[in-house]
């Protein structure tokens, strides 16, 4: 082998390396908790969550390895910290109603932190002006000591046949992130109670309007996640929750909670769908591997 041949190969191994080195690699999840920390219902009290322990195991059986989940529907926000506590930290905003639903970035405290974009953790125009109810979360994740390198923002869009109000609130969402001028690999995550066509009655589902609303004069976003089954079962199942990214962010494997397909095998040993409903929440987690391309 010939001096020059061997000077190539170092020089390749040597970027090879560094390009490696240079790309984060993540699991990053969303999850509805349906009213957590009052029990599951909109008029309940604290003293009727049942579910911590239930939610815990589920979180740590089913996500062991998601170093980020974004939470939705979470009222106690204090009850939520406590039941991840052992592996994760979070991120949140003050809601202004005692049963407001906090949307909740949540990360592995051992390896990384979190930061504000501007100076708290809220978009807060996403609400529509809906006295403070489905804001938007945000938050830088970083390295535990060192650079930050992925924004998260966390979605609870509006429900029910309101698809012009939840484009409206991606729109914002959008406006925000245009004015940064140092915006980082982005995902938006959550539930957007995103319709298809046959339920909506428009043109286009919800979330291919979603993604030409985001990626409108900023990085292409799309929805990595966006054919799994989230909500209800059977006939019933939805796609609400995605995972959206942009184009400097690859997905290398994407993947639901079957209790939510649309032909659930309930001679499995996951959690039957009535179970499910019952004692965890009314959606399933979605979850990306994912590689950030530094």
């Amino acid at each position: 082998m010939t001096l020059f041949v061997r000077l190539c190969l170092v020089l390749f191994s040597i970027s090879w390396i560094t390009t490696a080195q240079a790309n984060t690699q993540l699991q990053v999840s969303t999850l509805n908790l349906k009213w957590f920390g009052i029990g599951g219902f909109m008029w309940n009290t604290p003293e009727m969550e049942f579910r911590r322990d239930n939610i815990r195991k589920f979180i740590d059986q089913t996500l062991p390895d998601s170093d980020v989940i974004v939470f939705t529907e979470v009222v106690e926000t204090e009850a939520l910290r406590e039941v991840v506590a052992h592996r994760m930290d979070c991120a949140s905003y003050e809601g202004t109603w005692s049963r407001h639903q906090h949307v909740m970035i949540c990360y592995n405290k051992f390896h990384l932190r979190a930061e504000k974009y501007d100076n708290d953790y809220i978009i807060d125009t996403v609400d529509l002006g809906s006295g403070g109810l489905r804001p938007a979360a945000q938050a830088k994740i970083c390295k535990i000591n060192g650079d930050c390198f992925l924004q998260v923002i966390g979605v609870h869009l509006a429900a029910g046949r309101k698809s012009e109000k939840r484009l409206e609130q991606v729109k914002l969402i959008n406006a925000d992130l245009v004015r940064h001028n140092d915006l980082l690999p982005t995902i938006v995550t959550g539930d957007f109670n995103s319709y298809v066509t046959s339920q909506s009655g428009l043109e286009e589902d919800d979330i291919d309007m979603f993604e030409k609303a985001l990626s409108d004069r900023i990085k292409e976003f799309r929805s990595v996640t966006r054919h799994i089954t989230t909500y209800n079962s059977g006939d019933w199942a939805r796609a609400y929750d995605h995972i959206m990214t942009t184009s400097d962010i690859q997905a290398t494997r994407t993947w639901g909670y079957e209790a939510c397909e649309k032909k659930p095998d309930l001679s499995k040993t996951f959690i039957p769908y009535d179970s499910f409903r019952r004692h965890y929440t009314d959606h399933c987690p979605v979850t990306a591997d994912i590689t950030i391309i530094n």
